[in-house]
């Protein structure tokens, strides 16, 4: 897919999605993002965008919210005209403790990490079977997941969270199933690329250790695998692809500490 005159609508834009927004626009993508409350950030975002020379647009929305999350898609294709991928990348991460787990954890991690992007994705995969097909692709849309590797190796302290990813996970593959062929649908699992405020330092400098290359991700390296899927390969879909470091191969050490 030739990412020029494209439209490309990211769920969450502060920090990774903000750099992506850039990155995309560098490249002469159309861009849309969504906010919930940092709707200060994700305007600030789409005027850098804009100064690069494309057209951005930001949409209030709570997108566990199917209505919500159909008229964001609405508006980003009255703006542009058609919506050419999709990059699901709001979350919320939270530490929960089993023995003071709540009911709320577990409603305020799936309505955020699962039902959010669930309803984008649907409403962004309906918007895009009605589009017609890219010339050089045959595609009509993509839509990029952002998961954790830590579904396939789970750590404590963090159920609520890991269960609505891991149901992300199982969205994605059978989004790609549902979807295929007009559609591709992939996820990029990151582990550690912008470090929660709980996290304390000694978390921290543990966390590099238990990772085999012995650094954290950075924004660039989960971006990066996000433009190869968009714009590097037509041939993937319900695909999952870990950038963790290598921690997937270690002994996690936020559930010790």
């Amino acid at each position: 897919m030739d990412l020029k005159g494209k439209t490309v609508l990211i769920t969450g834009g502060r920090r990774v999605g903000s750099a992506l927004a850039l990155m995309l626009a560098d490249r002469g993508a159309n861009v849309a993002l969504t906010y919930h409350t940092s709707r200060r950030a994700i305007e600030q975002t789409a005027g850098e965008v804009e100064a690069r020379g494309v057209g951005s647009l930001a949409v209030g929305a709570d997108l566990s919210d199917a209505d919500q999350a159909h008229a964001a898609v609405d508006k980003v294709v009255e703006r542009f005209g058609r919506l050419d991928a999709l990059v699901n990348m709001a979350s919320v991460f939270r530490r929960t403790p089993f023995r003071s787990l709540a009911s709320a954890d577990f409603d305020a991690m799936i309505a955020a990490n699962l039902a959010a992007p669930y309803h984008s994705a649907v409403a962004a995969g309906q918007q895009m079977l009605t589009q017609s097909s890219d010339s050089e692709s045959n595609l009509k849309g993509k839509i990029v997941n952002v998961g954790d590797w830590s579904t396939e190796r789970p750590y404590k302290d963090y159920l609520p969270y890991i269960v609505a990813k891991g149901g992300l996970t199982t969205m994605t593959l059978a989004l790609a199933v549902e979807l295929a062929p007009d559609v591709a649908v992939t996820m990029v699992q990151p582990a550690m690329i912008d470090p929660p405020p709980t996290l304390t330092p000694e978390e921290h400098a543990a966390v590099i250790a238990a990772t085999p290359l012995k650094r954290a991700g950075t924004p660039g390296d989960a971006n990066r695998m996000i433009l190869y899927l968009l714009e590097g390969t037509d041939y993937a879909t319900g695909a999952c692809y870990r950038v963790d470091g290598g921690r997937f191969l270690g002994v996690d050490p936020i559930g010790d500490a």
